[in-house]
């Protein structure tokens, strides 16, 4: 594949300015378990590799709060939020569904394909 236009990533007095928003979900490749959800204005591979990487727990919460974490395989599913969808309410709300198996009062249309998506995921790899 030729490249036809550059991505153009801002960095703006020593910050970068992330263009996106993303959730993402850790699932243990063994057990088919989700070890983590979370959401991020970067990269999902960056933040990913964040996770694993960086002994920040702010950054590592990965690496911080699952055990054997070297020692395991995971898959990373991230889903691109729209524009209009605030980030942490997605997450809250995704969070939510996956813990009582059903979409909750807030953004059902967003949270049910992911939750399917996960699932034939963990299907899959099962």
């Amino acid at each position: 594949m030729l490249p036809s236009s550059p991505r153009v990533v801002t960095v703006r007095h020593g910050r970068v300015r992330p263009v996106g928003s993303w959730l993402y979900v850790w699932i243990d490749v063994d057990s088919s378990a989700i070890v983590h959800v979370g959401g991020t204005g970067h990269d999902p591979e960056l933040r990913s590799y964040l996770h694993v990487e960086s002994e920040d727990p702010r950054l590592g919460g990965v690496r911080a709060t699952v055990p054997r974490f070297a020692e395991r395989d995971f898959d990373v599913l991230a889903f691109e939020l729209p524009d209009d969808v605030e980030r942490a309410a997605a997450k809250q709300a995704l969070i939510a569904h996956l813990a009582e198996g059903r979409p909750m009062s807030t953004l059902p249309g967003l949270t049910e394909p992911i939750v399917r998506a996960i699932e034939i995921h963990r299907a899959r790899a099962g």
